[in-house]
């Protein structure tokens, strides 16, 4: 019987952290939640750093955001988690083959390292609220929690 919570590790995207430290967006109180639920059920949590450094240029940058005092709190709060026994090597070559110039620009090079990375160590769940990851077979945290509520 195979379990719905999977292997028990789950990759962060960009959104994620974005709504976890940053108070008014539209995610934060859903951020928070799922945080709970991985937190009391023992989840290995993996932000590639890749992914730190793509929320924080969003916090700084972006028009509606402009929250450059978040971006450098991120960086220094969340310079590595987790990833001590995933396998990096392979991961640029995956994003390569991965990556088509055709995809949606709703759909960053970013969106396809995670997706390669999570690949590449067998990682099926990922953190992130952007149904771009269920199209590529992996499957949301919510959907999960939603799953294991019923």
């Amino acid at each position: 019987m195979t379990s719905i919570l999977g292997n028990k590790k789950v990759i962060v995207d960009s959104d994620v952290l974005i709504g976890l430290i940053h108070k008014d967006d539209s995610l934060h109180k859903r951020c928070f939640d799922i945080s709970k639920f991985l937190s009391a059920n023992g989840f290995t949590v993996i932000v590639p750093y890749p992914i730190v450094l793509e929320a924080a240029i969003t916090l700084a940058k972006d028009k509606t955001i402009r929250r450059p005092d978040l971006a450098a709190r991120l960086l220094k709060d969340h310079s590595w988690l987790g990833g001590d026994d995933i396998e990096w090597e392979g991961v640029s070559s995956l994003v390569s083959r991965l990556y088509s110039p055709k995809t949606s620009k709703q759909n960053s090079p970013f969106d396809y390292y995670l997706l390669a990375v999570a690949k590449l160590n067998g990682i099926d769940l990922v953190f992130s609220f952007d149904s771009f990851y269920r199209k590529q077979g992996l499957r949301l945290v919510e959907d999960i929690i939603e799953t294991s509520a019923e």
